[in-house]
């Protein structure tokens, strides 16, 4: 059975999940302690427009408050930028989240793939820069990327952002992985952030609230947040959501903590699984991506664990799997079914 999205466990008696990307360290107990405080909040309409959460995040962003958007998950702003802009004709790469072209496809947009090369790992070169050009109303990218773990170097972004802005394409770099990684302030776009740029965050992943749905969009360029902003629904993000994103922002120790950690148990998942003979990909975030026999879903399924089957990202085939980092009892626990599996 194919995970078209990884953390589908509903339907499942007991599962140990390793299909969706969370933070294995769990929700800050301060966030907890946020989100139980503010339920009387709930008997009020949130602030459309999450004032005192978007001033805050302009602190952290280096921003103004004017230039981000929030909604209710990175996957609300995804959707609002392709109703907002309408474009023609887009640039992806493939593979890569599935959801910028679910989106686009609403609009009528005329999607092209531009097909990251195994051989190299997936990583973005200046190959993809050199078929950017004016046709293209808007790219996408990922860094890193999902379902790949590749991070875009400075040097690529740099170059992708200038050539985006040369040729009037809004360039969309998603970055919900990034706090992932040590030194993620060197490898985001907002070094590189014009007028024609929006980059895609989430406290899902890396503050493990995915039931929450909070994501944000920060923008080059103010006319494009207020364009993204007047498209989706008025109340997109909760109260409660607001609140626990509010609280989150303080968890700078906390964010610390979870990249150290995340470095060394994917280290470990990447050693377990090259002993088994299998081809891991070299990645920078809480995940990797192998590939390994058929069928290894159902038989992890069988033993209790939840993997992503890959096939249905474009670029990919049957074989091709991503496993989340979680805990090390956990990826104990991973590695064993894995041995089991794959010796009969």
């Amino acid at each position: 059975m194919i995970q078209h999205h990884g953390g589908n466990i509903y339907g499942y008696a007991d599962i140990l999940d390793f299909s969706a990307n969370i933070n294995p360290l769990g929700m800050p107990e301060s966030v907890k302690q946020a989100i139980a405080a503010g339920i009387d909040d709930i008997g009020c309409y949130p602030d459309p427009y999450c004032t005192e959460l978007r001033k805050k995040l302009a602190v952290r962003e280096g921003v103004s408050a004017e230039s981000i958007v929030c909604g209710n998950g990175a996957d609300d702003i995804i959707f609002r930028i392709a109703h907002a802009f309408r474009p023609r004709k887009a640039l992806i790469c493939a593979p890569s989240f599935t959801e910028y072209s679910r989106a686009l496809a609403e609009t009528g947009c005329e999607v092209a793939e531009y097909q990251l090369s195994r051989e190299n790992g997936f990583a973005v070169t200046d190959e993809f820069i050199s078929v950017i050009n004016s046709s293209y109303d808007i790219c996408f990218v990922c860094t890193p990327n999902n379902p790949t773990g590749r991070l875009i170097t400075p040097e690529i972004l740099q170059a992708l952002a200038q050539k985006c802005s040369e040729n009037g394409i809004i360039l969309v770099c998603d970055e919900c992985f990034l706090d992932f990684v040590a030194e993620s302030e060197k490898y985001s776009l907002r070094n590189f952030l014009n007028g024609n740029s929006v980059i895609l965050k989430a406290f899902t992943k890396v503050y493990a609230m995915p039931g929450i749905r909070l994501g944000y969009a920060v923008c080059g360029d103010k006319g494009i947040a207020e364009k993204i902003q007047q498209n989706g629904q008025f109340w997109s993000v909760s109260s409660l959501a607001q609140t626990a994103g509010i609280a989150a922002l303080d968890e700078e120790k906390y964010v610390r903590e979870t990249q150290d950690y995340v470095a060394a148990q994917r280290q470990y998942l990447a050693a377990e699984l090259n002993s088994l003979s299998v081809k891991v990909y070299s990645g920078a975030a809480n995940f990797l991506l192998f590939r390994s026999i058929l069928g290894l879903c159902e038989k992890l399924l069988a033993n209790g664990i939840l993997i992503r089957d890959c096939s249905n990202f474009s670029g990919l085939s049957d074989g091709y799997y991503r496993i989340a980092v979680r805990t090390h009892d956990e990826n104990i626990r991973l590695v064993d079914a894995l041995r089991r599996c794959m010796n009969g």
